[in-house]
């Protein structure tokens, strides 16, 4: 209650008083006292704070729960972005490890809309067909109808209405056929502001009075502030000043009584845009209104479309202060929202690679196994002719034998290197996505938190080492000296993450890095990031560090990884309270390449894990220590090639 009091105390500073400082003064005030307390000032929605306090009570993971979180993120998703995006993660989270499709649907419609919010239309629209696939294969026709409209509003947005009308009207033919009115008055509020745009107002005004009747269905509040501001900008256009005001006090009114800022925001912009009698400094307060409010619901596109007729104001009252604040906040948010757009665009066309890439090497592995399925069956076509020859001759049949004997046992040992080949690419399929899902996922926490710099510098780095990845994926071995250098970019990227928490310390018997020792790609990469997540993530010491110490010894490649984060078994008891649904598989993996590599080499079983402990006997970290046999630049050849 007293944030309240103070933030209407300082709205009244503001409407009286605002315009009278100078641009300078003006400016801190609105950024570091105005807007801070405006969003202190905010009340969530009581139908939201129910829910939340249902999901909190609600002990089973069941269909239920994932319906209330994607309700709970679509409607915070204006208004609270971090916490809408939590909450789609759980709704993901939950889909997935029920295999519920309709959920999987409903995350990717989540995440659909907070993607555009950002202005990343291209990956927004990306996600909603995702969302319609799924609805197809679970039967769920008014999913698909949500995604259509989301697209259209996404085509909306970039201007291109014929796209949009053509969305939305395929949204309400689905919509109108499973009796979802909610949807028909959305779907006729879009077309309506389709027609708006393109000067076409008495097909607007149509569309309005068209979905009218289905908004009184539906009853929303929500629905009833957009089709009320509808009719005001209409009656502004024919300047008929009491009608105009009228609705648009009615969309604000039905707005502010769901806490629905957006459409608050929609409301303060037309009246500046359409009210054709009001000041200079009246529509500087409403836009000023607008754009608090944008920055509140971190709508990028609502900042740019306020701070835009703001500077041109400002520079019609000869503010040149002013005017060029307002220009530059308009072109920093437009350029914030191109740069962030190629960002995003460049992970989900990798992260489309990828699975291009594992599709290929499933189909791949269905080649092999047609082609040892037809050896098996020429194996068995000569053993039957052999059983015949034997009935004709016996002097036949021993030659024949000796014949088969000899083809079969070079047939086996070819088999045998296919299948240890085929078993290390299918582990290096498994191990790609893992690192790939936490990189991206690392990448995409930066974005959302605004974090730009390090997002920037994040993606550089990881784009070099998908480089380094890229140029070793055709081989089996890639030279030593290649590896520790892809492994120094990934320490670059983990430090990155964690913000320099720890030091690194890598020490390579100099023989090896001449070029002339070959090793299995990224062999000790999860080791690494298995210490960094789980023994230095958690540790709140100001001494951490990790060490990787690679020697030739006895014909071998001896690897020691230590490190002095909280030991195994804190770490296990840290996991089951802050990550319970986590499944590491990386180790497992990399002990299992290990083990195939070592393969008929005497080295079995030679991945050591020691916790290490201080002289109190308290948990000091970890060391890992394996082996793995020597290839040469000779013999790596024959892996190669």
């Amino acid at each position: 209650m007293i944030a309240v009091v103070v933030h209407k105390h300082i709205y009244r500073f503001t409407v009286k008083k605002f315009l009278n400082l100078k641009p300078g003064v003006r400016i801190l005030f609105f950024f570091f006292f105005l807007l801070p307390v405006a969003q202190v000032a905010v009340a969530q929605s009581p139908y939201v704070d129910s829910m939340i306090r249902w999901v909190s009570t609600h002990p089973r993971d069941d269909s239920a729960k994932i319906r209330t979180l994607h309700k709970i993120s679509y409607l915070l998703s204006e208004t609270d972005t971090k916490e809408s995006f939590a909450y789609y993660e759980r709704v993901s989270r939950l889909s997935d490890s029920l295999h519920f499709t309709f959920g999987k649907s409903l995350a990717q419609i989540n995440l659909g809309i907070l993607l555009s919010s950002a202005g990343n239309y291209e990956s927004s629209t990306k996600a909603f067909f995702n969302a319609i696939d799924l609805a197809d294969s679970c039967a769920a026709p008014r999913l698909k109808a949500v995604a259509l409209n989301n697209i259209g509003e996404n085509f909306y947005s970039l201007k291109d209405f014929e796209k949009c009308r053509d969305y939305a009207m395929r949204a309400i033919r689905i919509n109108d056929s499973v009796r979802a009115w909610r949807g028909v008055a959305i779907n006729y509020e879009l077309l309506h502001r389709c027609d708006f745009e393109k000067g076409m107002y008495a097909d607007a005004r149509l569309n309005l009075d068209k979905g009218m009747p289905f908004a009184l269905l539906a009853n929303e509040n929500y629905i009833f502030s957009q089709v009320y501001l509808g009719y005001g900008k209409l009656h502004a256009i024919r300047n008929d000043k009491d009608s105009a005001n009228l609705y648009f006090g009615k969309a604000i009114a039905t707005a502010r009584a769901d806490h629905n800022l957006r459409n608050e925001y929609q409301v303060y912009l037309a009246k500046a845009k359409y009210l054709k009698y009001l000041t200079a400094h009246e529509k500087i307060v409403l836009l000023e209104n607008a754009l608090r409010l944008a920055g509140q619901t971190h709508f990028a596109e609502g900042m740019a479309n306020a701070a835009q007729p703001l500077s041109l104001l400002y520079e019609s009252l000869n503010r040149k202060d002013s005017s060029l604040f307002y220009y530059r906040m308009y072109r920093s948010v437009s350029d914030s929202l191109f740069s962030e757009h190629n960002r995003r665009n460049t992970i989900v066309n990798e992260s489309e690679w990828m699975v291009k890439r594992k599709d290929l090497e499933n189909n791949n592995l269905k080649q092999l196994a047609a082609v040892q399925k037809k050896q098996i069956a020429f194996k068995n076509f000569l053993l039957f002719s052999v059983g015949l020859g034997f009935l004709l001759a016996l002097l036949v049949a021993f030659l024949i034998y000796k014949s088969i004997r000899s083809k079969k046992l070079k047939d086996e040992s070819v088999y045998k290197h296919k299948i240890a080949e085929t078993e290390m690419q299918a582990l290096r399929a498994q191990m790609n996505p893992h690192f790939f899902f936490n990189s991206l996922n690392s990448i995409e926490n930066f974005i959302m938190q605004n974090e730009k710099k390090l997002a920037s510098d994040y993606l550089n780095k990881f784009a070099r080492f998908i480089r380094s990845i890229l140029d070793s994926s055709h081989d089996e071995l890639i030279e030593m000296n290649k590896d520790i250098e892809s492994l120094q970019l990934y320490i670059d990227l983990e430090q990155l993450r964690f913000n320099h928490k720890f030091s690194y310390c890598c020490q390579v018997d100099p023989l090896l890095l001449s070029g002339e020792y070959y090793v299995p790609s990224l062999l000790v990469q999860p080791f690494l990031e298995n210490a960094i997540n789980h023994g230095i993530g958690p540790s709140d010491r100001d001494d951490l560090k990790i060490s990787l110490t690679v020697r030739l010894e006895q014909g071998r490649i001896h690897y020691l990884i230590e490190d002095n984060g909280i030991g195994r078994a804190q770490a296990g008891t840290y996991n089951q309270q802050n990550k319970p649904f986590h499944k590491s598989v990386g180790m497992k993996i990399t002990q299992d390449r290990i083990n195939i590599f070592n393969r008929d080499s005497g080295l079995s079983d030679s991945v050591e894990i020691v916790d290490l402990y201080d002289e109190q006997r308290r948990p000091a970290g970890t060391r890992i220590a394996f082996s793995i046999k020597l290839v040469s630049h000779a013999h790596a050849k024959s892996h190669i090639g």
